[in-house]
């Protein structure tokens, strides 16, 4: 009776916790669903601003979180389409950007840009305000009708730099030994564990993109600002400025505090005035009639890996194959679905992973239109990802290229004797260890490592000429690791057009044979499964942990360590790039 009465106790609980999970599910589906058929209406009032706020790292998409938990801050797809919504909608008459200190690449700015100038050829004005600017928040700033700085405010305007940390004499007091087969001089990431210092080859190409994207951004602001490229050159020579100098020298229209600017726009005798961007990201794009045939709008960006996406340490966000060949096989069955718009923001990573997702691009491009928009970086591994596709655009100021690889190997049994850790072994047969990660290769072990590697070059290079219109050795003398910004990709063949999200929508709009004037709608993936899908499919441990560990640490460091030990142990080739700037 005992035993029974165990059991049944157990049973219920067990009921009542599911129970109680697919309430919380139900929850989180009911409240969407809410939102998404109202889309928060009431909420804006007539004649309002919409206030966006553009600060801090902006990752370019981020799923829905499958728990009913706090709204994450707004990602850069949808600030964009705050800003497209904002043009269309009559209770909205104008917009202002608060910028602080967006740590973003420059495509990311140039979208936002360009989205500000269609808010103002329709009639709608667009003022920045800002109380720190450096150089990426002037460049957005001066694309609206005015900027406006806080009293106390400062201004930063400097050069460009792109730093990079190199690890040779720290694996070398660790007694980690490291061999790296490097495809080619201008692959600077595997110079990071073989050098204390840069390459001439990796200096020459680091100051040639830097060239190009300083004067794109010196020639913006002139011609933005209303002065001759005197004047900005003579700005960036002084580079600091406060508040008030600023004012006097025309970088900024009108210094004055945030309540002022406030009270300068509010109507008379109004109370709400205004819509935080947050909030609008309830608005359906629908809701204000921009709505049409269905686009899917795959986003890849991190680092590649095998798997679900997630995290890795100390690269932060994955792109996992899983993850991407679901999504894209998503929009290849979903019959809706007319054609495929392919986001990407990666440098790349495991190329087993990388090739295979392109492989999948290649699959759905054979079905349905697919166009590539590049937004800040897609090299190396995203690169690979991406010139399966018909058309290739990126932004003049995204970084594109990197076709080259590493792959390394790592011996750990120095650093364990410092640990008083040592190493014994038995083996039998030839090579026994050489994917050890406690012996190196030999000399004829190294060359045949080597020689695969090289294989595994040659036949991506071979792909790419062969997609490209273009011979091995055309592409060869564009490859071996080299990065251009999107202007200088195109000028070599390596893309098709530049532009952001919107020219690339145009491109996919005429291959599916929408009228370019036509609006279209818009499904967002790869998506998190909500509650009840993941109840549906039987996947409860997943449900527990996401109750209890929201942060998915566990999952985080499994992730961390996976693509980690594929790198150091050889077992995959890392067509990765690491810009920074």
């Amino acid at each position: 009776m005992k035993r029974f009465l165990i059991t049944f106790a157990a049973v219920l609980a067990a009921q009542l916790f599911l129970g109680f999970v697919a309430f919380l599910g139900a929850f989180a589906v009911m409240s969407a669903a809410v939102l998404g058929a109202s889309g928060k209406l009431a909420d804006v009032p007539a004649e309002a601003f919409l206030v966006q706020e553009v600060r801090g790292e902006t990752p370019e998409y981020v799923p829905p979180t499958r728990l009913p938990m706090p709204k994450h801050a707004l990602c850069h797809t949808e600030i964009l389409e705050n800003l497209e919504k904002a043009r269309v909608d009559d209770r909205i008459r104008g917009v202002i950007l608060k910028i602080d200190l967006p740590q973003v690449g420059w495509g990311k700015l140039r979208e936002l840009r360009e989205r500000v100038q269609q808010l103002r050829d329709s009639g709608k004005p667009v003022y920045a305000y800002t109380s720190f600017a450096t150089n990426k928040a002037l460049y957005l700033a001066a694309a609206c009708d005015s900027i406006y700085v806080h009293p106390r405010g400062l201004l930063f305007l400097t050069g460009l730099s792109a730093e990079r940390l190199y690890a040779r004499r720290l694996l070398d007091q660790l007694d980690i030994e490291t061999q790296v087969s490097q495809i080619k001089e201008y692959k600077s990431m595997a110079e990071m564990v073989m050098r204390e210092d840069m390459s001439p080859e990796v200096r020459e190409n680091m100051r040639w993109v830097l060239e190009d994207l300083y004067e794109n951004l010196l020639n913006t602001l002139a011609r933005d600002r209303g002065v001759d490229r005197a004047h900005v050159d003579a700005w960036f020579d002084a580079c600091q400025f406060d508040a008030a100098e600023a004012e006097e020298l025309g970088i900024v229209d009108r210094v004055l505090f945030w309540e002022e600017l406030e009270n300068s726009l509010r109507p008379a005798g109004k109370g709400e005035w205004f819509v935080e961007g947050r909030d609008y990201a309830r608005v359906t794009r629908g809701k204000l009639g921009l709505r049409g045939q269905k686009i899917a709008v795959v986003h890849g960006m991190g680092t590649i890996t095998v798997g679900e996406s997630g995290w890795a340490a100390p690269m932060g966000i994955t792109m996992g194959d899983e993850t991407m060949v679901a999504a894209l096989r998503e929009a290849l069955e979903d019959e809706a679905v007319v054609g495929v718009l392919l986001r990407l923001d990666t440098g790349g990573g495991l190329s087993s992973a990388s090739d295979r997702i392109g492989r999948m691009v290649a699959e759905v491009a054979r079905e349905k239109p697919v166009v590539v928009s590049m937004v800040d970086l897609t090299a190396s591994g995203g690169y690979m990802v991406s010139y399966r596709c018909g058309t290739l655009v990126a932004m003049p100021t995204s970084i594109v290229g990197s076709i080259g690889s590493i792959s390394m190997q790592a011996n750990l049994a120095g650093l364990l004797a410092k640990l008083g850790i040592t190493v014994d072994r038995v083996t039998v047969g030839p090579h026994a260890t050489f994917l050890s990660g406690f012996a190196s290769m030999s000399p004829d072990e190294f060359a045949r490592f080597d020689e695969v590697h090289w294989r595994g070059y040659d036949s991506w290079v071979a792909d790419v000429a062969r997609h490209r219109g273009m011979t091995p050795e055309e592409v060869d003398r564009l490859a071996r690791g080299r990065v251009f910004t999107g202007r200088q990709a195109l000028a070599n063949g390596l893309i098709d057009e530049l532009g952001g999200f919107d020219e690339a929508l145009a491109l996919l709009k005429e291959q599916a044979g929408i009228d370019s004037g036509s609006e279209v709608s818009y499904v967002h993936l790869p998506r998190e499964k909500n509650l009840l899908e993941r109840i549906a499919a039987g996947d409860m441990i997943q449900v527990l942990a996401d109750l209890s560990d929201p942060d998915q640490s566990a999952a985080a460091l499994r992730g961390t360590t996976r693509f980690w030990k594929r790198c150091l142990e050889g077992d995959d080739a890392l067509a990765m790039t690491w810009w920074r700037l």
